[in-house]
């Protein structure tokens, strides 16, 4: 007798059952922060927006206004 193969959901989570577009949002947001624990405030905006933030989405998320991150980010592409 051969084994029954699981079905594998390979939706991805914005189309999954029970996950809607504002739970992946708040998930990503979560681990975004997780990353960056630990790290200084400008180590924390260079890494969020390599990792594809924008810079508004940064000052959100580390509580900055955009200001402060536009300059925080300039600043490191000067140094480099």
């Amino acid at each position: 007798m051969a084994a029954r193969r699981k079905s594998v959901n390979t939706k991805p989570p914005s189309e999954a059952p029970g996950i809607n577009a504002q739970q992946v949002d708040r998930l990503t947001r979560l681990v975004a922060l997780l990353v960056v624990k630990g790290e200084s405030q400008a180590e924390k905006i260079q890494i969020l927006s390599g990792a594809g933030f924008a810079n508004t989405e940064i000052a959100e998320l580390l509580g900055l206004t955009s200001n402060s991150v536009n300059v925080a980010l300039h600043r490191l592409r000067s140094k480099n």
